[in-house]
């Protein structure tokens, strides 16, 4: 097949939630400043960022990673099985965006979450054009949940995270990303839907710092848990 291989916005789990995915290619998206480069030459088709091209026996290799084992937890209608469901998603994130199994977030995450869905599709892209991620492991410092009913229904967890930095290999014939390690608060709205949790959205809480500024912590983001108490009319 001759056809140019497809770009991706595949990066840290905090940079997707933040930047709408394709609005940007993956180089500017890393490094804003690099523009200047890429408009000395002419863009070719099949690498529109310019990247250098690379020799795939020298790419960092593909991780072997073991499937993540879930824990009873899931299928339990309760706050420990919310927060299990969000613990293992970031648990599981580095596997599936390595190895290309979606099985691990798909009945975790409802249809309609838009997130979570790019996250399905990436993933999915990802392992089609042969790429996979190196690193990136995340390290769930805590969480906490607050939901409604008794048992529970619906609920939001937030998640105190931190994630390794990693390598993103998108394309093994060109140039791969070095990503930064970066740590946050995730906040995932949840539901029941009968017999486990499933995540309805997700979106990094913005800094405090940020917040106080009240300059567009949010930045588009239409996700509910971010913007919740946030009083700032502009």
């Amino acid at each position: 097949m001759n056809r140019p291989v497809q770009r991706l916005v595949v990066v840290a789990l905090a940079l997707v939630l933040l930047v709408p995915v394709g609005a940007i290619g993956i180089s500017q998206l890393l490094n804003p400043g690099g523009g200047e480069q890429a408009s000395e030459s002419q863009t070719d088709p099949g690498n529109p960022e310019n990247r250098p091209t690379a020799d795939p026996a020298e790419q960092p290799t593909r991780p072997d990673l073991p499937r993540p084992e879930e824990p009873a937890e899931l299928t339990e209608r309760s706050e420990a099985g919310a927060e299990a469901t969000v613990t293992y998603l970031l648990g599981s994130y580095d596997y599936m965006m390595s190895s290309g199994d979606i099985s691990v977030w798909e009945d975790k995450v409802d249809p309609n979450c838009q997130v979570c869905v790019t996250f399905l599709q990436n993933a999915e892209q990802l392992a089609a054009q042969d790429g996979y991620l190196v690193g990136g492991a995340f390290d769930v410092h805590s969480t906490s949940f607050e939901g409604t009913g008794e048992p529970p229904a619906t609920g939001t967890v937030t998640a105190d995270f931190t994630q390794a930095e990693s390598v993103l290999v998108d394309d093994p014939t060109l140039q791969s990303n070095a990503l930064e390690a970066v740590g946050g608060q995730l906040i995932a709205m949840v539901a029941w839907d009968g017999e486990r949790w499933r995540v309805t959205d997700m979106s990094i809480a913005p800094p405090e710092d940020a917040v106080s500024d009240a300059g567009g912590a949010a930045d588009g983001d239409t996700t509910g848990g971010a913007a919740d108490g946030d009083t700032t009319g502009g």
